[in-house]
């Protein structure tokens, strides 16, 4: 089978066609530009290099979070449209969970894991925050509070952008890590193409009507607009309550 892996959901747009033998091909770009942009030519220029159609497909598998709100929704609606032409199925991939099965293959040592060795899946979100995945939990974390309270005698694999983020901190909580190359920490289209193989195959294909994004946390413009709402609401209520003394005051007047 053949799956078209799609990354958008972070600086980096990315994507990638893989079998159950290799990686076939991958277009990487880390660059300040729109991935509504550059994100559907790269898929374009990939099949073409790869002497490959979209219907010649099995699957489409996109990263649908956490991470950027705009990113990840770019990423899916390519991925759905381009599914949907076809009649593909769609595999969701999580970024957590794709940083997981990445750290799994780093550590294992002759068809072993090495002991005592967590992997935390760790994603940049802003300021101080982090998407984290901890004991089977994905969830959105401040991450000076989070490593603070993590045990000193474990050794830990962090794994993702969050780690390049936070590695001061780390060292400065004496954590003890493994460490692996940079290249390993950003998600790219190889990886998510991966893991939509092995959905595929546990049958984790979706109708591509049917893809949502992953959200740990409420966008920013939604909250946003609820404040604005809120203060117009509030506004609203104080002008009424003033018009009401004011007429009080002159009904009587008038009396």
């Amino acid at each position: 089978m053949i799956v078209l892996g799609i990354e958008s959901c972070g600086d980096i747009g990315s994507v990638a066609l893989a079998n159950e033998e290799k990686i076939i091909g991958e277009i990487t770009i880390n660059v300040k530009k729109n991935h509504s942009i550059t994100l559907a030519p790269m898929v374009a220029d990939l099949l073409k290099l790869a002497n490959l159609e979209v219907k010649d497909l099995d699957a489409i598998a996109v990263d649908v979070g956490p991470g950027s709100f705009t990113g990840l929704r770019i990423g899916i609606s390519l991925a759905a449209s381009l599914a949907y032409g076809q009649d593909l199925p769609v595999v969701r991939v999580t970024g957590l969970d794709c940083l997981l099965s990445v750290g799994s293959r780093l550590v294992r040592v002759d068809d072993g894991v090495v002991d005592n060795v967590v992997i935390i899946p760790l994603i940049f979100g802003r300021k101080n925050e982090a998407y984290v995945l901890y004991e089977d939990e994905a969830k959105v974390v401040d991450a000076v509070e989070f490593l603070s309270q993590l045990k000193r005698d474990v050794k830990y694999l962090f794994i993702g952008d969050g780690y390049l983020a936070f590695k001061e901190l780390i060292m400065e909580l004496g954590l003890d890590c493994v460490e692996v190359d940079e290249s390993f920490h950003y998600i790219k289209g190889n990886n998510i193409a991966s893991c939509g193989i092995v959905g595929l195959e546990q049958g984790k294909g979706i109708s591509p009507l049917s893809v949502e994004p992953l959200y740990l946390r409420r966008p920013e413009v939604d909250i946003n607009l609820e404040k604005k709402l809120e203060s117009n609401v509030s506004c609203k209520a104080s002008l009424f309550e003033d018009t009401r003394g004011q007429n009080k005051f002159r009904n009587e007047d008038e009396k």
